[in-house]
């Protein structure tokens, strides 16, 4: 897994690589007056630096960044694809990138586009998807409409660096392989951070889309504020074991749907299991594989001291739940305040505290921002955690994916008990 982190080093030394986007639907129709926040000073600065960073990778370079993404993909067997069909992806701008394509005999494939130089014929577009067309836009003169600059006719789907400098195509007529596509996100555009998920993924032996063939559990569970869902392929054994077993795990303790079964065909066809009955050696791998955790209102007591951490949601997180526009949340949810923590040890708020915890009610899943990480730590020294939603929203998440709710206020309640977390956020 080193070659990863070459990988992410190389293209972070030859271009800026700020995150991933895909050609997206907007929320409103771009022929529409709209706003948009116009460049800074300090953005000037970021662009000179690019201009003056920029070093397009080599032939070696690009091939060895195939090889890595396509040892993600055990299901499909890549070849070259014709450089021109791999080329007209590019369509206008076919001139600006060097293209490297990719498919297999039953119909997968992709191609990479590689910026060639300084120039960026993309630079201050936007790209949407509009009735299945790919378009790349900009603000006509007076800055009331976007105007079409120019169309990619030949592609299905598209991602890219935030920086454009790489693009990711899904050539029109073609499958997408979604596990690689997701190891280009996590490697060239996450950081430090989406390197090191892809680094856990090989080194558990696990997937982050569902296998083409064979048995699997899909895991979900929370990874900071978001829901992380995870596959795990399973042997004959494995299976055998699963559906063997007579010990079914209440999903009180795993979450509706934290934890299900999809049987290989050869078991489905023998034994037809429930996908959403959950035996003991299925969650003992969960645990194994992604490090599940099962915690309920049995777990609530003993506690010695609580920390409450506040994480950042990720912008993407804000605009799915609503909360950029927020402004009257009994808690705000504030993706600025990062690593804010307070430490509770009061024996008296942290009896109420599991008079809270262990009150509250199984619920269904939420759409709630759950960004306040609540660590307690028991008499035995053990720790579970707890996830709080910042925005006024009364439910929980206790371990990896069991929804509780909450009696009253009892949840604001809580963030009360940690004043100076709360004064941070509320400020």
């Amino acid at each position: 897994m080193k070659k990863i982190w070459m990988m992410a080093a190389a293209l972070g030394l030859g271009i800026w690589l700020t995150g991933c986007s895909p050609a997206f639907v907007p929320v409103e129709d771009p022929s529409e007056p709209q706003t948009e926040e116009r460049n800074s000073p300090e953005t000037e600065k970021d662009d000179q630096r690019e201009d003056l960073a920029f070093q397009p990778l080599s032939e070696e370079e690009r091939r060895w960044i195939v090889t890595e993404l396509e040892s993600f993909d055990g299901d499909h067997k890549f070849s070259d694809m014709d450089p021109e069909k791999a080329a007209s992806c590019g369509g206008e701008i076919r001139d600006a990138y060097d293209f490297v394509g990719r498919e297999t005999e039953n119909g997968y494939g992709y191609v990479l586009g590689f910026r060639k130089g300084k120039e960026d014929p993309l630079k201050d577009l936007s790209i949407y998807s509009i009735d299945d067309v790919i378009e790349a836009e900009k603000w006509n003169e007076d800055e009331s409409i976007f105007e079409k600059v120019y169309t990619f006719e030949n592609v299905y789907e598209m991602y890219y660096t935030e920086a454009k400098d790489v693009l990711f195509f899904v050539p029109s007529g073609m499958e997408e392989s979604e596990e690689l596509r997701k190891a280009f996100t996590y490697s060239l555009c996450d950081g430090d951070e989406g390197v090191r998920y892809l680094e856990t993924v090989k080194e558990r032996g696990v997937r982050m889309s569902p296998p083409e063939d064979g048995g699997y559990l899909t895991v979900r569970r929370f990874e900071a504020a978001e829901v992380l869902e995870e596959y795990i392929p399973l042997t004959e054994d494995q299976e055998k074991e699963i559906t063997g077993s007579d010990e079914i795990i209440d999903p009180v303790m795993y979450g509706i749907d934290g934890i299900t079964y999809t049987a290989s065909q050869e078991i489905y066809e023998s034994e037809n299991p429930d996908p959403d009955e959950i035996t003991v050696p299925a969650l003992r791998i969960a645990e194994e594989k992604c490090e599940f955790q099962t915690v309920g209102t049995e777990d609530m007591k003993e506690i010695t001291s609580a920390e409450l951490e506040v994480i950042p949601i990720s912008k993407e997180l804000e605009k799915e739940k609503g909360l950029e526009s927020k402004d009257s949340a009994d808690v705000e949810a504030d993706s600025e305040v990062v690593g804010i923590s307070e430490t509770l040890q009061d024996p008296e708020l942290l009896k109420r505290l599991e008079e809270i915890l262990s009150g509250a009610s199984f619920d269904e899943a939420k759409e709630c921002p759950y960004n306040g990480i609540l660590t307690l730590t028991k008499a035995d020294g053990t720790q579970i955690t707890v996830r709080l939603a910042s925005d006024g929203c009364d439910s929980m998440v206790y371990g990896s994916y069991s929804f509780y709710q909450a009696a009253g206020d009892e949840v604001a309640e809580i963030w009360y008990m940690f004043p100076e977390v709360k004064a941070e956020l509320v400020k």
